[in-house]
């Protein structure tokens, strides 16, 4: 259980590079104390260095090397792999995506690379600046407020307002927390509000999350699962999570 939980506070600096002690004890569902002895055996090991409130990973400048994903950085990298690979497959030549920030999208930016003729959106810096160069690509990245969520993250109304001018075939959310009952949620306003509009403006929407954001629930509402189109997760998740959301009409594709 403790290694899981030092697995889950890697994987989530992973993905953005700083996380309060509070959201992580309303993450993880333990208390303020657990979650102080987990960041100290951390950083104990070098893992990540406690600041006032929270928490970094160590090595940052790592994280800002778009192809570069290590065993310390991505625990879960096989999973999402796994999970990317099946989204790339429903893409079409021609079609216009959204892709929010996170590692499982980064994932699927990597698969998207063998397509031809997408438009793609994205608030991400990682993800666009993984077609550099694409000429029979289309990559449009918002204007916005960076590193407020994440150093790579695009966020506010500049960037919805973006988000707002196009119609995507699909729209792949990654999330930190989907409930059956609560709905998805995100620990930032700032980024659900991003998934909102993308949920808004989109044909399908298909949530892309490994089994551990099950039953997570954050405090930023994005949506409740009926706007949810088709979920690609891994066999881990669990089967009564699954099994409702295949009774609520849900296309699940497990991996």
């Amino acid at each position: 259980m403790k290694m899981n939980r030092h697995e889950n506070i890697i994987d989530l600096l992973s993905e953005q590079a700083y996380i309060k002690t509070e959201e992580l004890c309303q993450i993880l569902n333990v208390s303020p104390a657990t979650i102080r002895r987990d960041l100290a055996d951390l950083e104990q090991m070098a893992q990540i260095k406690r600041i006032h409130g929270g928490a970094i990973i160590c090595n940052p400048s790592k994280r800002n090397e778009p192809n570069e994903q290590t065993e310390q950085t991505d625990l879960f990298a096989n999973e999402k792999v796994r999970i990317a690979k099946a989204a790339a497959l429903l893409v079409k030549e021609g079609d216009t995506i959204f892709l929010d920030a996170g590692s499982t999208n980064l994932h699927i930016a990597n698969q998207l690379n063998s397509h031809k003729n997408l438009t793609i959106v994205t608030n991400s810096i990682k993800i666009a600046y993984q077609f550099l160069n694409r000429k029979d690509l289309t990559v449009i990245i918002c204007g916005g407020t960076l590193g407020e969520v994440n150093p790579e993250s695009v966020v506010g109304p500049l960037a919805e307002k973006t988000i707002s001018l196009f119609r995507s075939t699909f729209c792949f959310l990654g999330t930190s927390g989907i409930n059956v009952k609560q709905g998805v949620t995100d620990p930032y306003l700032s980024a659900a509000s991003i998934k909102k509009i993308m949920i808004e403006n989109s044909n399908h929407v298909v949530m892309v999350t490994d089994h551990r954001k099950f039953g997570v629930i954050n405090s930023a509402f994005v949506c409740s699962i009926e706007k949810i189109n088709h979920i690609i997760t891994d066999d881990r998740a669990p089967m009564n999570d699954i099994e409702y959301l295949s009774s609520k009409g849900i296309s699940v594709t497990l991996v």
